[in-house]
């Protein structure tokens, strides 16, 4: 912060040559080393009178000290504001950035293969979206009188312990430092309004069911604020044959007694995305689990098998010939 040359003068600013020269005189006599001898305090308040009166005696610096806050005319990114008035400030505008549109859901619904090869899906929905007519702002608007529009107002009430001052966002604007003087007639104040808005955006390989996506800013518009966010949550649609467990892709495997018995090199099984020949050992039993390694999700760097349960495919129509061998066999 820099230093202010009129209070450490003790001139008012609208002090003319002459006031700033007596009271220059009076106080580096006043502070002088030679009259001040091994202390510190007047030392620095002497160097301090001296630099103050070496910029507000040039008229040239003095300008610019007036300007700018600087005596070379270099901005002051404080803008000769005292402390508080900077976090005042600081804190109105940090207020108003956390003015935000509601967060708007939807829920997805992926079949088992979608979700298994990632996707991409385009929607179209309903939001509040950013008047164009009045940029948002609701219309023609003046600085907020009850907060002169700094969009924050302080309160004090008394306590057992004495006063206590509280800053609260202005209820007269709502915290956003303006109040509308002349409505926009698209939005009616509101600097919004509601559109249908297309929405193309990829769903990742491997993703799961109860998954929400967050897409940043394509929710709905506040006046004077931004917008929130999009909420995906993902649904997944049950599969007439598949079952998925994690990574993992579970399905119940019919074979024939036979198979079961004698076993089989090559029987034909379904996958999420082919088909793919599996040896079935003699003497295999109902309710044997078998894996097939990596015919899982994929997620990432991470792989998931397929998991199969035996179960014995029982006929239900059967003829005279087949019951009669069925009947001859020794078990």
């Amino acid at each position: 912060m820099n230093k202010d040359y009129y209070q450490i003068l003790g001139v008012d600013r609208n002090a003319d040559e002459s006031e700033i020269k007596k009271s220059y005189r009076k106080l580096s006599k006043e502070h002088h080393p030679d009259l001040n001898p091994n202390n510190k305090e007047s030392e620095e308040k002497f160097k301090s009178i001296a630099e103050a009166y070496s910029v507000l005696s040039d008229k040239e610096k003095k300008i610019n000290y007036d300007r700018f806050g600087t005596a070379d005319g270099r901005t002051n990114p404080f803008g000769g504001m005292n402390m508080d008035d900077v976090f005042t400030s600081f804190r109105a505008n940090m207020n108003k950035r956390t003015m935000k549109g509601g967060d708007i859901r939807i829920n997805m619904k992926l079949t088992l293969e979608e979700m298994y090869h990632g996707v991409q899906k385009k929607i179209i929905y309903r939001k509040l979206s950013k008047c164009e007519p009045c940029n948002g702002k609701g219309g023609e608007t003046i600085d907020c009188v009850t907060c002169n529009g700094i969009g924050m107002v302080n309160s004090t009430q008394n306590t057992p312990f004495g006063q206590m001052q509280t800053t609260m966002n202005c209820p007269n604007c709502s915290g956003t430092g303006s109040i509308i003087s002349k409505k926009c007639s698209t939005c009616l104040g509101n600097g919004a309004n509601q559109k249908e808005v297309p929405f193309e955006f990829d769903l990742p390989q491997g993703i799961m069911d109860g998954e929400m996506l967050r897409v940043y800013g394509m929710g709905n518009s506040v006046r004077n604020g931004v917008e929130g966010d999009l909420l995906i949550n993902v649904i997944e649609t049950p599969h007439e044959k598949f079952k998925r467990v994690g990574l993992d892709i579970h399905q119940k495997i019919n074979l024939t007694y036979k198979d079961l018995v004698m076993g089989n090199d090559s029987v034909e099984i379904d996958t999420i995305d082919n088909k793919i020949r599996f040896k079935i050992h003699s003497g295999t039993k109902i309710g044997t689990m078998l894996r097939v390694p990596n015919k899982g999700f994929v997620r990432e760097n991470q792989k998931g098998d397929m998991l199969m349960e035996i179960w014995l495919d029982i006929p239900t129509n059967i003829d005279e010939e087949e019951k009669f061998k069925i009947n001859s066999l020794k078990i």
